[in-house]
């Protein structure tokens, strides 16, 4: 199985079937810290199986209903010990301005962030960004950069809160948080990830009064060659009545 983020933003087997019966319930609280650390350090550990790319379409829906969109290009590569990610927004029309983020993963070291905005000084080269000034949009979307690299994962609050069934899966309930979030971002997030694959199942995300700002699901999924493949997420910001969707282009 791909690592959870990888399943969160880029097509991915779906879990096999609902679970039946509800997992326990509560966590006590005096383990949930350790729990949720543990959980987190399962989950970035993981690596890519095989290098991977997958064009999409990003749908933005405004607050009056007008709607956007344009083709986009995911790519997952594993680099020496590190891996990266990247994501591309592919114009419309050739000349058109492109933005590519590039997310690189090393072991026990935090994300890096580089950021190419092309189509606007000719020979330019990569900016690398400041953890603090990821929580700002990817290409004019819903999804902040930060989302790409699920940055949350790397906070110093973790916590499994609970166990839970979310759309018929078994899921592992955890909180992470940030004691400094930055200006506009995000304070808290809870996140629904499937036992068995890490997958997120459903997520929300804080702001810093604690209000909820954001909402992440994977929404549509195909079966492909026997396998069941995401084709269709959202992200939806509460408090803008804004939304975005990626819809990905699967093989027959």
């Amino acid at each position: 199985m791909a690592p959870a983020w990888f399943l969160a933003l880029a097509p991915a087997p779906a879990p096999a079937q609902a679970k039946l019966e509800a997992p326990p319930g509560k966590i006590d609280p005096a383990d949930a810290p350790r729990l949720g650390n543990e959980l987190v350090a399962r989950l970035i550990r993981q690596v890519p199986s095989a290098n991977r790319t997958n064009d999409g379409l990003i749908k933005i829906e405004g607050s009056g209903g007008v709607t956007r969109s344009f083709p986009v290009q995911f790519v997952i590569a594993a680099a020496g010990s590190n891996w990266f990610s990247s994501y591309e927004t592919r114009p419309l029309e050739g000349n058109g301005p492109r933005v590519k983020v590039t997310v690189t993963h090393a072991p026990g070291r935090p994300n890096t962030y580089e950021i190419l905005e092309s189509g606007q000084q000719p020979g330019n080269s990569p900016r690398q960004l400041d953890r603090a000034d990821t929580m700002v949009p990817f290409a004019g979307s819903d999804f902040w950069i930060a989302d790409l690299g699920l940055e949350f994962l790397h906070w110093p609050g973790q916590k499994l809160i609970r166990k839970q069934l979310r759309k018929g899966q078994s899921c592992d309930v955890l909180e992470s948080t940030t004691p400094n979030p930055a200006p506009g971002g995000y304070r808290r997030v809870v996140s629904w990830l499937d036992i068995d694959t890490g997958g997120i199942v459903h997520a929300t995300a804080y702001d810093a009064d604690d209000r909820p700002l954001k909402e992440f699901e994977p929404k549509v999924f195909r079966k492909v060659k026997g396998e069941w493949q995401l084709e269709e997420m959202e992200i939806r910001n509460l408090q803008k009545k804004t939304k975005t969707r990626i819809e990905f282009k699967l093989g027959e």
